[in-house]
């Protein structure tokens, strides 16, 4: 794969109708383009408009206790020597729900921007003109 400095120059010889045996100026003026290109490119916002990526959850927490229903196999003991069966157990447990993957947490999902976001429950990514998805060339990351 040719670096964007090499094409620009094979682009200059071809239309100059020179070659690498009396290349001119064209190298040096491949290689200030080639960085001008670069410099372009990392002073850009891009968008993403869509994307669908796959995440995993890490911690699962309620803001409150979810209500469970007892059931009737429930075997209760009274304080005198007496036991029963649970007949109206609905709403009778607490149960606060704190689960981590160290707790045994296995959970996925997809996140979701632009057009794949719509119609997905509190869905806030769904526009795809938008300043919460940003993609730029990183310095050092660029090949010349």
């Amino acid at each position: 794969m040719a670096t964007l400095q090499e094409d620009i120059k094979q682009i200059f010889y071809t239309s100059v109708g020179v070659d690498e045996g009396n290349p001119g100026n064209i190298p040096k003026m491949a290689e200030q383009l080639s960085q001008a290109i670069i410099d372009w490119l990392k002073r850009q916002e891009f968008r993403i408009k869509r994307m669908e990526a796959t995440i995993e959850i890490d911690e699962f927490k309620t803001t409150q206790p979810i209500f469970g229903d007892v059931l009737s196999s429930v075997t209760v003991t009274t304080t005198a020597p007496a036991t029963g069966n649970v007949t109206a157990g609905t709403h009778g447990v607490k149960v606060p729900i704190d689960l981590s993957k160290d707790t045994g947490l296995i959970a996925s999902g997809h996140a979701y921007i632009g057009p794949p976001a719509e119609g997905k429950p509190n869905a806030d990514t769904t526009e795809e003109e938008n300043d919460y998805a940003v993609v730029q060339l990183i310095d050092g990351e660029e090949v010349a």
